[in-house]
């Protein structure tokens, strides 16, 4: 525990100022003492220095949170007088659209569902096949069948060309070492005659 309050303290340091080592260092070790014991976070704010950043910070969060938590509820307010406003026609035709809002969603998530199931497949038959790490670059949600079509034929074309140049650059190397480089190599057959001793 005191060592995450060790590093708790070193990141309020390093946060207050954005000086990474620097000043900030220097005070860690002034704090942490010659026997090199860790400052708990109330010695740590005991600093006024400390203590100011840390209720800056802390005044901020709430801030952000209460503001958050305002436009959301100013939301929900204008909405609910909204619809108290409305007659009953208009609230239906309301409840409606909210509706199909809520379908058309889901089928969104469906049909990129589908998407991604064929893209797995064209990416993993022989004829169409490249590298699947390619296919988290799509948005499913935004792309139609067609444009899945169009991209998975560019990744397969470029990866295709990136292969043949690696071959080429490969085909292009020196041969392996040769120790005869006459290449009048013996035949087995005289091999053996010559090492039985016969002509």
């Amino acid at each position: 525990m005191e060592g995450q309050e060790g590093n708790a303290n070193q990141n309020a340091n390093t946060g207050a100022n954005n000086e990474p080592g620097g000043a900030n260092t220097q005070n860690i070790n002034q704090n942490t003492g010659a026997n090199n014991t860790p400052v708990t976070f109330d010695d740590f704010l005991k600093d006024g220095k400390n203590q100011a950043e840390f209720d800056r910070r802390v005044q901020k969060a709430i801030q952000t949170a209460q503001e958050s938590w305002k436009a959301k509820n100013d939301q929900e307010r204008s909405e609910a007088e909204r619809l108290a406003q409305m007659n009953e026609t208009e609230k239906l035709q309301y409840q409606l659209s909210q509706k199909d809002k809520s379908i058309e969603e889901i089928q969104k998530k469906l049909n990129a569902r589908d998407l991604k199931d064929e893209a797995i497949k064209i990416a993993t038959t022989q004829d169409t096949a490249f590298d699947p790490e390619f296919l988290n670059l799509f948005d499913y949600e935004n792309m139609t069948a067609e444009q899945l079509q169009e991209k998975t034929k560019l990744i397969k074309t470029i990866q295709d060309r990136i292969i043949e140049k690696a071959v080429n650059e490969w085909s292009k190397e020196k041969p392996p070492y040769n120790p005869d480089p006459s290449g009048n190599k013996p035949s087995n057959d005289e091999a053996i005659n010559k090492a039985m001793g016969l002509k």
